[in-house]
């Protein structure tokens, strides 16, 4: 009876493949990844653009989205779950919280989720407009925390390379408090006595709480992400080691320790990790994206200071060069595909007034400039806007000092009404004059009341849905 079993779902994943590769071959499928480090809106995002396409002929206001404003789109529906190892992400429990009574942000992401959207449409040019009256496009998503996507750049690191990386963030003057107990714990053990599994969970236990820290405190420069957010590996060995001195590391250089040595020991669980965690996530995702949006939180970099901002800016360029970018064709869509459009939205420009937004993305251009030019070299398409997945706020005027200025309205996590001006958004990355003159004060907005048959509220998440999917339903 097991056997039959097996057999079925072997024949189904199999009648599956068969089905996503026709898709391919036929150009109606596309694999999109939302990316984000934490705290910048994956969950809201991706509920969003579920909403907006699925009350797109309905409620939806999406003027720039082409096939809606042509008419040309019959209706969207949500498939069965693409890959049945994977958590289906929870819509259903997004839109329940956004609709309570108050309304509340959904819960953020722990772990791998996806969905799968079927749109149907008429196509406006080519032949098939006259041999068929619709078509189709299968759209998946794959949400995943902010934490993991880090370590995607440990692939391509050693142990030793690793440690170096890290110990220039942990003697920086904004870690060196919140790492301090980690240190003097690091420096007392003898990386070449016989392995001690108590004592490196230990030291580990306390880089775990560093690392803890450090994200408390708004950075996100951050490794291993599983030890944030470790998920099934709760627990395991495989998470107990923690980066190197500089001296322990020149040590090791002139002098490998011995076998089931404490240092041998956490080479191993370093390249442990590297090979069946970090690796399977990379070639099991990330190794499968056709369209990427990158979503940024310029916002709470400069409401937390020169140190963290300075952080996001590192994190987000280092963690792009993970992704396999370029053109694409027929065999390589099936075979290696690569992402050929990407957008860069800095998310939460609810919380800036609309005279504010292009400076918003200026802002983010500027952060991002090397990244973006290397992209458009191997020939992506890139694009920058700024967004509100779910516009939390709105714009007004208000009398300042005998001025007219623009301010904005919402509801804060109090449940009171908030009314100000949040502040100037720079126009490019802050030199070290600005940051001791500017003070911001960007607010935190609870989601909006409405009638819950209505789509969510936005800034420019039509312009993104005709960046993304705009050439693949014409």
């Amino acid at each position: 009876m097991k056997k039959l079993l097996n057999t079925s779902h072997l024949i189904d994943q199999l009648k599956q493949n068969v089905k996503v590769t026709g898709a391919r071959l036929a150009d109606r499928h596309l694999n999109l990844a939302v990316t984000g480090l934490s705290g910048s809106g994956k969950t809201a995002f991706i509920t969003s653009i579920v909403n907006q396409l699925l009350e797109a002929n309905d409620s939806a206001e999406l003027p720039f989205f082409s096939v809606v404003r042509e008419e040309r789109l019959f209706g969207v529906k949500r498939e069965a779950q693409p890959n049945l190892s994977l958590r289906r992400f929870a819509y259903e429990n997004a839109m329940q919280a956004l609709n309570g009574s108050p309304p509340i942000w959904p819960e953020s992401t722990t772990g791998i989720s996806q969905v799968r959207l079927h749109i149907r449409y008429r196509k406006d040019k080519g032949i098939s407009r006259y041999i068929s009256e619709d078509t189709k496009l299968t759209l998946d998503i794959t949400d995943y925390p902010g934490e993991w996507l880090l370590d995607l750049p440990l692939l391509d690191m050693d142990y030793l390379a690793w440690s170096a990386h890290c110990e220039s963030e942990l003697q920086s003057a904004e870690r060196q408090a919140l790492s301090a107990e980690f240190l003097v714990a690091r420096e007392a053990i003898d990386l070449t006595a016989s392995g001690d599994e108590l004592a490196l969970k230990h030291i580990a236990s306390l880089y775990t709480d560093y690392l803890h820290k450090c994200r408390a405190a708004g950075f996100q420069l951050l490794q291993p992400g599983r030890f944030i957010l470790p998920g099934e590996l709760a627990g395991a060995p495989v998470l107990d080691f923690f980066p190197l001195s500089e001296e322990q590391v020149a040590q090791i250089k002139q002098n490998r320790g011995p076998k089931g040595s404490n240092q041998a020991l956490l080479f191993n669980r370093y390249e442990h990790y590297q090979e069946q965690v970090v690796k399977p996530f990379y070639l099991e995702h990330f190794k499968r994206f056709d369209r990427q949006v990158v979503l940024v939180d310029c916002l709470s970099a400069l409401n937390n200071g020169r140190a963290h901002f300075d952080d996001l800016q590192r994190a987000l360029n280092w963690l792009l060069t993970s992704f396999a970018y370029g053109k694409t064709n027929l065999l390589s869509r099936l075979f290696t595909p690569k992402i050929d459009k990407l957008i860069f939205a800095a998310s939460k420009a609810d919380h800036v007034t609309p005279d504010q937004q292009s400076n918003l993305v200026k802002l983010l251009d500027s952060m991002l400039h090397n990244a973006r030019k290397q992209m458009q070299f191997d020939g992506v398409s890139t694009e920058s806007t700024a967004i509100a997945a779910i516009r939390a706020s709105q714009a007004g005027r208000a009398e300042h000092e005998g001025q007219d200025i623009q301010i904005l309205q919402g509801t804060g996590a109090d449940g009171k009404t908030i009314r100000l001006f949040p502040g100037d958004v720079p126009a490019k990355c802050p030199d070290s004059q600005f940051w001791d003159k500017q003070g911001f004060d960007f607010p935190r907005f609870s989601p909006p009341s409405r009638d819950e048959n209505q789509a969510l509220p936005h800034i420019r998440m039509d312009r993104v849905l005709e960046f993304i999917l705009g050439d693949k339903i014409r």
